[in-house]
Order: structure tokens, then sequence, then C-alpha cells
């Protein structure tokens, strides 16, 4: 029976966040998610809801897949 890996997105986020030259708190406060939050992501030391990710991704202005793309 095949497994679902558990994709972390920490990398990606971060990459993302500071092309745009965002800071955690400025995502957070456009994605309404806690700059804690955000941290905890980036370091991948929570799993981000799906609804979480698709707040970062509206915020950032991409598709939820961007932020999951090449990451297991």
């Amino acid at each position: 029976m095949p497994t679902m890996e558990v994709v972390k997105i920490g990398r990606n986020l971060r990459q993302l966040r500071e092309d745009r030259l965002l800071t955690q708190e400025e995502l957070g406060e456009a994605a309404g998610v806690s700059r804690d939050q955000i941290s905890r992501i980036e370091r991948n030391e929570v799993d981000p809801r799906f609804s979480t990710i698709r707040k970062l991704a509206k915020a950032l202005d991409i598709a939820p897949r961007e932020l999951t793309k090449g990451e297991s």
C-alpha cells in the first residue's frame, strides 16, 4: 500500500519570502499567520495545514503548489 510522504515547505517558503524582500512579520501580516508560525514552518518544525499554505501562497501571489514543489 503506497504511503504519503510529508511535504516540507520550509526552504521554499523562506526563499520565496526573501526573494520578495519580506520579513517574517510582513508576510505574516499579509497572510494572517503569526510570525512565530512562519518561523516554525521555515525551520520545518511544523507541518502547516493546507489552509495555511493557501494563505501564504495568496500573500506571496503564487499558486500553492509553488510552496511544495521539489520538497519531500
